[in-house]
């Protein structure tokens, strides 16, 4: 008892060190197991049991009309997306030239500030020459009215007087009204030249302020007319992408349409070469001797476990068994197909043909015209097989028939 307690005690210490290892090989199988199920039922039928020509003719031309119908829609779409990458790409164009025009302007308005530039330092060169001859000429002033102030109105009479005769006193009046002058020219002159220089300041200070504000004007349309830019292509980046992609789809479209078109051409011409000759007189030959494992119908698939029609049956015998033509006929198929594995179908006349399916050898080739009990190939097992047999059917214009009933 004590052991058994042990060993459970082991089993369950072993298993929690590596479940995450076997939880993972269970979730594996989980997985290879839902894979080989929707296989079974949903990929593989198809290919162990496929319809009639007629059936899947008419299929490919829904598809084809399906298809068509696509083709017209996506290529109207193409045609709305153009047009629109169209007009954003003229839109694209305008915004890129007014872009240009702006660029131009915010260009014009820097080259007029560094004219403007060099025009100030002449400016401020002049105002420069205008405050020195201002500063001499107040110097002057200065000088003359300090000489004023320090001579007395008794000086000045005392000038007067001193003249020798009237002519003296006129000359010594007219003397001093030119020194007035002088003075009141100089005063003039000063006056002006600070309302000049007043004025030339302003003037710089109002250009600057105005190229400035046309500066930051521009530098602005320039900023909002980037942003316009940036849109505008990335609007037509998006068109352009979905015109891409619908080009794409268009022409996957075409290319399924054609394929379509060939496979519907395709079964067309094997149909129409069921109606050509005449059904055989006498019975099928059997293609092989030997024991039939699975019937006509209805059956429990054998390797997959599920319930579904069976188009033809199957004649046990060893690998390597010769398989005789059931009649004279064509070759019309001749090669590995899927769940058939490799096989032959020969049309016999009159809408008859006969399949032979799970080959492990082809003898003949399509075109090829074969004779009744002529040798096609050997019994196999390829394709979707339980062991060695021959798969055998009957199809009268494409639609599975009980081999049985024509055989002899």
């Amino acid at each position: 008892m004590i052991f058994f307690r042990i060993n459970i005690f082991r089993i369950f210490s072993f298993f929690l060190k590596n479940y995450k290892k076997y939880i993972a090989k269970i979730l594996s199988f989980l997985l290879f197991l839902i894979i080989f199920t929707i296989a079974i039922f949903v990929i593989i039928p198809s290919k162990l049991y496929p319809q009639s020509l007629e059936d899947e003719l008419e299929q490919i031309k829904k598809q084809r009309e399906e298809t068509q119908k696509k083709i017209e829609e996506v290529k109207k779409q193409e045609q709305s997306y153009l047009k629109e990458v169209k007009d954003v790409e003229s839109v694209l164009l305008d915004s890129l030239s007014q872009l240009d025009s702006l660029n131009d302007r915010l260009a014009e308005a820097k080259s007029a500030i560094d004219k403007t530039t060099i025009e100030l330092v002449k400016k401020e060169e002049e105002v420069r020459q205008i405050d020195e001859e201002i500063n001499e000429k107040v110097k002057i002033l200065n000088k003359r009215v300090s000489q004023i102030y320090k001579n007395s109105q008794n000086n000045i009479l005392e000038i007067l007087l001193k003249a020798d005769n009237f002519l003296d006193l006129v000359t010594r009046f007219k003397l001093m009204s030119v020194l007035a002058q002088q003075d009141a020219e100089v005063l003039k002159q000063i006056k002006d030249k600070r309302t000049a220089n007043l004025s030339i300041k302003k003037a710089i200070i109002d250009l600057r302020e105005k190229q400035r504000q046309n500066k930051a004007e521009v530098e602005k349309l320039v900023a909002q007319a980037e942003k316009k830019q940036r849109e505008i292509q990335g609007l037509y980046d998006e068109k352009s992408s979905l015109l891409a992609k619908t080009r794409a789809n268009k022409n996957a479209l075409l290319a399924m349409e054609k394929d379509l078109e060939i496979k519907e051409a395709e079964i067309t011409r094997i149909l129409e070469s069921y109606r050509y000759g005449n059904a055989p007189g006498d019975k099928f030959l059997w293609p092989v001797i030997g024991r039939i494992q699975s019937g006509f119908g209805y059956r429990m698939h054998p390797l997959f476990g599920y319930r579904r029609f069976h188009s033809g049956i199957d004649i046990v015998a060893p690998s390597g068994t010769i398989i005789k033509a059931a009649d004279g006929g064509d070759i019309i198929q001749a090669g590995y197909d899927g769940g058939y594995g490799y096989s032959v179908v020969i049309y016999h006349g009159g809408g008859f043909a006969t399949w032979y399916a799970h080959l492990s050898r082809i003898l003949v080739s399509v075109g090829q015209r074969v004779e009744r009990g002529q040798v096609i190939g050997l019994v196999g097992s390829t394709g979707w097989a339980t062991g060695s047999h021959l798969h055998f059917e009957v199809r009268i214009n494409g639609a599975a028939q009980n081999p049985i009933q024509f055989l002899q």
